[in-house]
């Protein structure tokens, strides 16, 4: 699932995953990036805008990413998260459309605001539990505190 992400929504082709050269792929496989749903949506968009691929002997002097794959990136992670929570269940990218990630990217997406994995409450569902919690605790001031050892008498 990740490779028709990355090939179908960030632009990659698969045919430059197998052929080894692409930086981005490269930098994942030194990440340890292997799946969608377990490592990449994982990742936080500063994870994703810090990708490079470091130097080995097979790559003395790799290429940089283009920051627009970083991107793209980032916003497939967003897409995902932004539409499972709509969904409230697991999406499968493989056949997310195209069309729709363009409407996100365009419309609905803002770069300012930090990606939250969908299974993971939003600060405002947070903010609002608390305070419905601390409006229905009892104030102590309002009830006595039973007490029943205290009243009995040994036999």
């Amino acid at each position: 699932m990740l490779h028709c992400a990355i090939a179908n929504l960030v632009g990659i082709p698969s045919a430059q995953r197998r052929a080894g050269n692409n930086s981005l792929w490269m930098a994942f496989d030194q990440m340890g990036v292997r799946s969608f749903l377990g490592d990449l949506i994982t990742l936080t968009e500063d994870d994703i805008m810090n990708l490079q691929v470091r130097l080995t002997c097979t790559v003395p002097h790799p290429a940089p990413i283009p920051i627009m794959w970083k991107h793209k990136t980032a916003i497939v992670t967003a897409a995902y998260h932004h539409y499972a929570r709509l969904k409230n269940a697991s999406l499968d990218m493989r056949f997310f459309p195209v069309e729709l990630f363009d409407h996100f990217r365009i419309s609905l997406y803002c770069h300012d605001e930090k990606i939250v994995p969908w299974q993971v409450e939003l600060p405002s569902q947070v903010n609002a539990k608390a305070s419905f919690l601390k409006s229905i605790e009892p104030n102590s001031k309002e009830y006595k505190i039973f007490q029943d050892d205290k009243s009995w008498l040994p036999f």
